[in-house]
């Protein structure tokens, strides 16, 4: 009997965090196909910023924009998002150090998906330039807590 393939959010929910990157790139084996192409997609934008032996803290599927699916990644210094839209070829990728973020913040219900899954907001700083702000939908709600506690404790 053949295994199931799972989404890309289900795979990511089922990893034991913290986990070092290297175990990380291979949860795409358990992907199916469909989503499989978009997960390498991401994976090779970022595997350049990341080392093997770095751990992740969390990983989450997420949507940037209502049209834009992707990830967010959390190290131990810093936060990664990288969204696309499934089929184009450009990548939004973001890479923001943890004492770079003004302000953080969640809501946990979300209009789109029956309260399952809620929002981060993010105020960075940048340089000369005053502040970007940062709505990212599509995290699950019981996630929110631990990943805002999680960069309160590293901002400081």
């Amino acid at each position: 009997m053949k295994k199931k393939k799972m989404t890309i959010r289900q795979a990511l929910e089922q990893l034991d965090y913290p986990l070092t990157y290297k175990t990380f790139s291979k949860t795409f084996k358990k992907i199916k196909k469909s989503e499989r192409r978009f997960f390498i997609k991401l994976l090779k934008v970022y595997c350049s910023e990341i080392k093997n032996h770095e751990l992740v803290y969390l990983a989450s599927a997420s949507q940037l924009n209502l049209n834009q699916k992707g990830l967010v990644i959390v190290l131990a210094d810093r936060l990664m998002l990288i969204h696309s839209k499934e089929r184009a070829k450009i990548i939004h990728f973001d890479e923001i150090e943890f004492n770079k973020i003004a302000q953080v913040d969640f809501e946990r219900m979300d209009e789109s998906d029956n309260g399952i899954y809620g929002s981060l907001f993010l105020k960075v700083a940048r340089k000369n330039m005053g502040t970007k702000n940062y709505n990212v939908r599509g995290i699950l709600k019981e996630d929110l807590p631990k990943l805002t506690e999680f960069i309160k404790m590293k901002k400081s």
